[in-house]
Formats: structure tokens, sequence, C-alpha cells
């Protein structure tokens, strides 16, 4: 379990990420035509509004307590360009003692790009390996 209090102290706020994506596995490339345009595929963004997500849990990711991603949901509501920098704005709750729910935004040149939610909860890495080994 996290340490309740500081996962509470994360509540209220709004975090804001500047990203500038550059990692060619994000790229929308399901054909060279649309390759070519320089955009960042639906899953794409999903990696990265996931990875802020995470940044903001690392430090309680404590004695093989881990947090994963269980549910998510993303509108991808315009283009996203690459090597274009993208704001993400992010709000959490903690919805019971395992998991937290995110919402929020993604912004590029000041246009809403997208709207997300998802929810990462806290297990135990000794669990995730029993149920792989099953």
């Amino acid at each position: 379990m996290p340490d309740l209090e500081k996962l509470r102290a994360l509540t209220g706020k709004t975090y804001t990420f500047s990203l500038t994506p550059d990692d060619v596995s994000l790229r929308w490339s399901e054909n060279s035509d649309s390759e070519i345009l320089g955009l960042i595929s639906t899953s794409g963004l999903l990696k990265l509004v996931h990875g802020c997500g995470h940044s903001l849990l690392n430090d309680l990711e404590v004695d093989g307590l881990v947090s994963v991603v269980c549910e998510t949901s993303l509108k991808h509501l315009s283009p996203v360009k690459f090597f274009e920098e993208i704001t993400v704005n992010m709000d959490l709750a903690v919805l019971d003692g395992v998991n937290v729910k995110f919402s929020g935004t993604v912004l590029q040149n000041e246009v809403l790009r997208a709207s997300f939610e998802f929810v990462r909860r806290f297990v135990s890495l000794d669990f995730l390996r029993r149920s792989v080994s099953a």
C-alpha cells in the first residue's frame, strides 16, 4: 500500500508538463502516406500521457510496489505534430488506497488536441511475478 498521506498531498492541484515529442516509436505510421505527415499516433499520445502520470507517482513506488495503468480513455481531437512542444495539464484524485484517477488535456500551440482519463493501480511486483508464472 502506498503512503496515503503523500498520495493525498498530490490531489487538488493541476500539474503541467511541457514535452517535445521526438521518439519515432510514437509516430503515426500505418502507411507511408501518413508517416510523412510527422504526426503522433493516438497510442503514442497515450504513452506520453501515461508517462506524465507515472512521474507523479514514481516516488511512491517503494518496497516492490509499482503503479500500472488499469483503465484508460483518450479523445484525440486534432493532430499533434512531432518535434513541436505539447503541454499536458493533469489533475489526479485518489479513489481509494490503491487506485488513482488522472484526467486532463493535451494542448499544442494553445489548441486543444486531446482530453483523457486513466486510472493507475498500485500492485506488488511479487503479485505480478506470480501472475505471469502461473
